[in-house]
C-alpha cells in the first residue's frame, strides 16, 4: 500500500497507523514542531504522525553526528554497563552479543572487556561505524536491522539501549530480534516510558519529544508488544526521573551549524574537562534516584522515566 508522503522543515514524513496493528482510529495528543503525536485507543501506544522516513533519519544522524560524538567521548570506565552486564552474563553459552544501533561501539567495548567473545554492531550511521573500525576495531553491520542479513538463532544476548523509539517498525524490529536470539537467549532494551512522572510534569515539553523518536511505549503496551514476538518478560520495570530537561533536541538539530561553529559555553568546557572525575558521581547520584521508582515497579507502579526490559527466548 502506498503511503501519503508530506514534507515538513524539508524532510520527507508518511503517514502510519499504530505499530501494534490496531485500528481504531487514534487520539491525538497534541502538535510539536508541525508534527502530530497521536495515541491507540486501544493499546495506549503513542507515535508521531506524519513519521519520517528512514532516509530523513539518516540525513538527520548525518548532520548531527560530530556534536553526538563530542557529547560520547571515549570512556574511561565501562560504569554505566555494569549492571546490565551483570544480567547478561549467566546467558553466555556462545559469547556472541549484539548491539543494535550500537553509535561508536562502546557498549561493545564494555562487553568484551567483560568476557564476551564475539561482540557485534548494527548502525545505521556509516560516520559512526567507520570511527568505531578505525579507533575500536569492531565488528559493525551497516544498516536497518530488518534489512541486514545475520544468522538466526546465533546470539546469546541482543541489546538495544535507546533504540527501539527511533525505528520505524518497533513490532518487526522484536521480531527480528527474536529470530537471532538462540533458544534461551535474552533481550536486553531501556527506552522513554510515556505514563512516566517526568511526561506528566513536563507534558509535551519533556525533552525526549523530538521527530527522530518516532514511538513512546509504556510499560503495558511494552509488555504486548514483547509477547506478540514471542519473548517472556523476566523483568521490567520504570525507573528514574531522568532526562528531565526541557532541552529541545529538534531545535539543536535546526541550529546544528550555528551550535558546531559557536565556542562551547564555559561550564560545558569545564565538564568535558573533569568528566572522568564526576561521572562516578553523576552515576551514584542518577542510581540513588532510580532506586525508590524500582520500589514501585515490582508492586506494578510504574511511574520512572525509563523502561528497562529483559526478556527471553523461550528454550
Amino acid at each position: 500500500m502506498n503511503q501519503q508522503v508530506t514534507t515538513i522543515h524539508g524532510l520527507e514524513a508518511v503517514e502510519i497507523g499504530c505499530n501494534l496493528g490496531h485500528d481504531a482510529p487514534p487520539i491525538h495528543l497534541w502538535d510539536k514542531d508541525e508534527f502530530g503525536y497521536y495515541r491507540c485507543p486501544e493499546c495506549g501506544l503513542v507515535w508521531v504522525n506524519p513519521q519520517l522516513t528512514d532516509e530523513s533519519v539518516a540525513h538527520i544522524y548525518a548532520k548531527g553526528f560530530t556534536s553526538k560524538l563530542k557529547s560520547k567521548p571515549h570512556p574511561t570506565n565501562f560504569l554505566a554497563y555494569r549492571r546490565p552486564l551483570k544480567r547478561l552474563a549467566p546467558y553466555r553459552q556462545y559469547s556472541r552479543l549484539l548491539d543494535v544501533g550500537c553509535f561508536t561501539g562502546h557498549f561493545l567495548l564494555a562487553a568484551r572487556e567483560a568476557g564476551w567473545q564475539q561482540v557485534e554492531g548494527t548502525e545505521i550511521s556509516s560516520q559512526a561505524i567507520e570511527y568505531a573500525r578505525e579507533q575500536y576495531h569492531l565488528t559493525l553491520h551497516e544498516g536497518d536491522l530488518l534489512s541486514l542479513d545475520l544468522p538466526s538463532d546465533a546470539f546469546d544476548a541482543v541489546t538495544l539501549f535507546d533504540v527501539i523509539e527511533h525505528v520505524s517498525d518497533p513490532l518487526g524490529t522484536l521480531r527480528r530480534v527474536y529470530q537471532l536470539l538462540r533458544p534461551g537467549g535474552v533481550l536486553y532494551l531501556d527506552t522513554p516510558h510515556f505514563t512516566s512522572l517526568p511526561r506528566f510534569l513536563f507534558n509535551k515539553e519533556w525533552s525526549v519529544f523530538f521527530p527522530w523518536h518516532r514511538t513512546y511505549f509504556s510499560a503495558n503496551n511494552m509488555s504486548l508488544a514483547l509477547e506478540q514476538c514471542g519473548f517472556r518478560v523476566r523483568d521490567l520495570r520504570a525507573v528514574g526521573i531522568f532526562p528531565l530537561s526541557r532541552f529541545n533536541a529538534w531545535q539543536s538539530y535546526q541550529a546544528a551549524d550555528a551550535i558546531r561553529a559557536a565556542p562551547a559555553p564555559q561550564k560545558h568546557t569545564w565538564i568535558r574537562q573533569h568528566r572522568n572525575t564526576l561521572r562516578p558521581y553523576w552515576l551514584g547520584f542518577k542510581r540513588m534516584t532510580e532506586l525508590p521508582f524500582e520500589a514501585l515497579s515490582r508492586v506494578g507502579i510504574h511511574i520512572g522515566a525509563k523502561l528497562v526490559v529483559y526478556a527471553e527466548k523461550p528454550d
